[in-house]
């Protein structure tokens, strides 16, 4: 169960606000800018962000339909994996953090009535744990390299067909606990900027992007972060 925690994840004023999308022209302005700057600073400065990541490969012992089993006994549930795993001899169980540094200095700026800067640092926290994602996309993809085996693109729990209850047993598999993440009885991470995936090994696996999974995705009208910044210069 590979721990990694020395990682640094780069993020400069132009990266963030590239992020805000299609709303990017109206939140860049040199005011705007200079409060990213600020904060970027203070974040580089105060260690906001402690990004570790863990994962583990498992051997799958029997399938059926909705299910998959992997040795030692964890059953997977969700009506997505046969279809998007259909050759999978392994599967790579992941989980990412930035820690909780993050969120707590949000909180304050909250309680502070400093809404703003509390919800660009989260949208900051969001941008980076998207990265840090990748990271552990970018990892397993070269862990089933070494097996001499293709990775397929990334499942997390949560998305269509993926229930949010499996992430308990994903975490699990990835090892959570090891780099100070748990779970509420609702299945939401603590901290709260984490994330976990899924990703299966074998010959001639499908791929897909993040973004061909989001373009499906029931919730895709409703998810964007980046309109809560905007939300935010408004009010």
């Amino acid at each position: 169960m590979p721990v990694i925690s020395d990682l640094h994840v780069p993020l400069t004023t132009e990266a963030v606000s590239r992020a805000w999308g299609p709303g990017r022209a109206r939140l860049t302005t040199p005011r705007m800018l200079a409060r990213v700057s600020d904060i970027l600073a203070r974040m580089d400065a105060e260690h906001w962000l402690r990004p570790a990541i863990t994962y583990r490969v498992s051997e799958v012992a029997e399938s059926g339909p909705g299910w998959i089993e992997l040795h030692g006994g964890l059953r997977l549930r969700a009506a997505l994996l046969n279809h998007h795993f259909p050759r999978a001899t392994h599967l790579a169980a992941g989980v990412c953090t930035l820690g909780g540094a993050l969120e707590q200095q949000v909180s304050k700026w909250f309680a502070s009535s400093e809404r703003l800067s509390a919800v660009v640092l989260d949208d900051m926290g969001t941008f980076a744990l998207y990265q840090l994602s990748d990271r552990l996309e970018a990892i397993l993809q070269q862990a089933a390299a070494r097996m001499g085996l293709e990775a397929s693109g990334v499942l997390a729990p949560g998305e269509d067909g993926f229930d949010l209850a499996e992430q308990k047993t994903v975490a699990q598999l990835a090892g959570g606990a090891e780099i100070g993440v748990s779970l509420t009885a609702t299945a939401m991470f603590v901290p709260r900027k984490t994330l976990s995936l899924l990703v299966g090994f074998g010959h001639r696996m499908p791929r897909w992007s993040r973004g061909e999974r989001c373009a499906v995705c029931s919730s895709r009208e409703r998810c964007p972060h980046r309109r809560r910044v905007v939300e935010a210069i408004a009010t």
